[in-house]
This record gives structure tokens, sequence and C-alpha cells, in this order.
């Protein structure tokens, strides 16, 4: 059996501790899996900012940046509209996402 995990040992404010105990508590759930929930869902808003900060400099096209975000690419585009960004769709971005 083949272990994906890694421990990770980090130092946090003492009100942020206290804080987690508390949502753990009120989720019922154990400080560990609420963390890593946390973790996991903060990872994925990174991606997606950062596939939205190479959309606005004009560096990938919506179909890479959604792919870059790990989300479709209707989702992106939504995700755009949410944060006021102009959505450009040019010729050729039509020709790159008919071929994928």
């Amino acid at each position: 059996m083949i272990n994906l995990s890694e421990t990770l040992s980090l130092r946090i404010p003492k009100e942020t501790a206290k804080k987690l105990r508390e949502l753990a508590n009120k989720e019922k759930k154990d400080r560990s899996t609420l963390i890593r929930e946390i973790l996991e869902q903060g990872v994925k808003e990174k991606n997606i900012e950062h596939a939205v900060e190479l959309y606005k400099a004009g560096q990938v096209t919506g179909w890479k940046a959604a792919q870059l975000a790990g989300i479709s690419l209707w989702s992106f585009y939504q995700t755009l509209t949410e944060k006021g960004v102009l959505i450009q769709y040019s010729k050729q971005d039509l020709e790159e996402d008919l071929k994928a």
C-alpha cells in the first residue's frame, strides 16, 4: 500500500488555532480533517486566481486558463464575470477551443 499523504508542521497564532477548534466542533469534524479541507479549498482558489491573472495579462487563452485552474471553461468564464474581468475571445481562441 502506498501512502499518498505528507505530514506538514506549521505554527499558527493561538487565536487561529482557537477558531479552528471552534469551527471543527461546529462541523463535528476533527481538526486535521477541517484543516485539510481548508487547505485544499485555498489551493484551488489560488490556482484560479493565478489563471485569471495570466488570462488578464493576455498570456493564456480562456481554454488554457480554465485547464490551469482545474475547472471547466464555462466555470472559468463565470469566474471572470464575477471578478469583473472582460472576456476577450478572438478568432485564434475559437480555433484553439475547436482543436481541444
